[in-house]
């Protein structure tokens, strides 16, 4: 037996079970839930429809600029840090942190450039500052830690203090995009510093004395790391946050806002599996160690993936029998947006739930393999490309409902390119 295989076994027997661990972790998802679906009517309703838009811009450019700084490790280290011992996390962290402090360095020109090409001449130079400092703090989190050490559940007791203290801020004093954007930055700001924190203070406890994180000896191996991954994760972005970018430039920000809106409701419905994604993907990687290990692994990400395709199912017809009650709601309250164009536009993109929910197992199973990363990287280049030219020509120029069905075409593809090259290597091995 390897040490890898030692590692990744031993990792596996003292990590908290499902059962014990989902519950906590649920309760942080289930803030990451509710605050979009509450928050977001709330500021359209507090700002209006063009206002709401501009918010919008905001949020997708420093979400797609912050996958620059978060660097790819989400994946990267994640994978690495599972099976390797307290010494092994330690230099992995010193190479995440070191890489990153680089990678935010470009984000203030980018966000420059964002708002200059797609922002109101009104509001650019503020429009800048908020993409670059939202960027920076949203791609600064210790999650790929807190995953590969199996201290998720200990994390969300954190987490949840943090996101409801942000819903009760907001709902109490944000009547503007800036009031909204402060808050949003201190929540982004207050996650990833606790989050390093807390790794600081585990790898102390194991070594015996204080890790200084800064190595600038290891940013070279950091940015090599990250490497291996950030491409993905940049393609990944340009067919989620980037598509509502791209077509900022050639939609208005009512429809923009439109979008947006829409987007959100899904994505937040999304982003309740993402703790079962945090949980399952360590579990998959651990799987892979000794013989036939590549098969059970197949299976187990298969059996949560059937499950993730009904539950996306459910949640689907949900949200078509809820829509006559948020249509009326909506309509009542004024949001300064035309309720069945939301609809039209939440119908498409629902689709995306049994899609998604059912298909992340398998595309996690090609991470953790290691042996795909070929087709994994080609699948999501393909689609990221795909995204941002659709978005940039005909999804933009037909609207929130043209960008929608956009959205839903790039991931089939995406879905299609990968199974193709899981296919294409495997035969590709058994012939070498």
């Amino acid at each position: 037996m390897s040490v890898r295989q030692a590692v990744a076994m031993t990792s596996a027997a003292s990590s908290p079970s499902l059962r014990r661990a989902l519950p906590p972790v649920y309760a942080a998802a289930a803030l990451r839930l509710i605050g979009p679906l509450l928050l977001l009517p709330l500021m359209a309703s507090r700002t209006g429809a063009a206002e709401f838009g501009r918010l919008g811009f905001i949020l997708v450019w420093a979400a797609l600029l912050s996958t620059l700084v978060e660097g790819g490790f989400l994946a990267a280290a994640t994978r690495l840090a599972v099976v390797a011992d307290d010494a092994g996390r330690a230099a992995i962290a010193r190479q995440v942190f070191t890489a990153r402090v680089v990678l935010s360095l470009p984000v203030p020109l980018l966000a420059i450039l964002a708002a200059a090409w797609a922002g109101s001449p009104q509001t650019r130079w503020a429009d800048t500052l908020w993409i670059a400092a939202l960027a920076v703090a949203m791609g600064w989190p210790a999650a790929w830690y807190l995953q590969a050490s199996q201290q998720l559940a200990a994390w969300s007791r954190v987490e949840v203090a943090l996101q409801a203290t942000f819903i009760a801020a907001v709902w109490a004093v944000a009547d503007s995009v800036g009031h909204y954007l402060a808050l949003q930055l201190l929540l982004s700001g207050a996650l990833a510093v606790l989050g390093w924190w807390w790794l600081r203070r585990d790898l102390s406890r194991t070594s015996g004395h204080a890790q200084a994180l800064w190595a600038r000896d290891e940013l070279l191996p950091g940015l090599r790391l990250g490497w291996t991954m950030l491409p993905v994760s940049l393609a990944g972005a340009a067919y989620s946050f980037a598509l509502p970018a791209a077509a900022s430039s050639r939609m208005s920000k009512a429809d923009l806002g439109t979008y947006y809106m829409a987007d959100r409701i899904v994505r937040s419905l999304l982003a309740g599996a993402e703790p079962v994604f945090a949980l399952v993907y360590p579990r998959i990687v651990g799987l892979f160690a000794g013989e036939g290990g590549e098969r059970r692994a197949l299976r187990y990400a298969l059996r949560w993936s059937v499950g993730g395709l009904v539950v996306g199912a459910a949640l689907y017809v949900l949200l078509l029998a809820a829509w006559p009650w948020a249509q009326t709601w909506l309509a009542r309250d004024g949001h300064g947006f035309a309720p069945g164009a939301v609809q039209a536009v939440a119908t498409v993109l629902g689709l995306l739930l049994p899609l998604l929910l059912g298909w992340k197992f398998i595309g996690y199973w090609m991470l953790g393999s290691g042996r795909y990363d070929r087709a994994y990287r080609a699948c999501v280049v393909v689609g990221g490309i795909a995204g941002v030219a659709s978005a940039l020509t005909v999804g933009g120029q037909a609207g929130a409902l043209g960008l929608a069905w956009t959205a839903l075409a790039v991931e089939l593809t995406v879905i299609a390119v990968a199974l193709a090259g899981v296919g294409l290597t495997a035969r590709l091995r058994q012939r070498g």
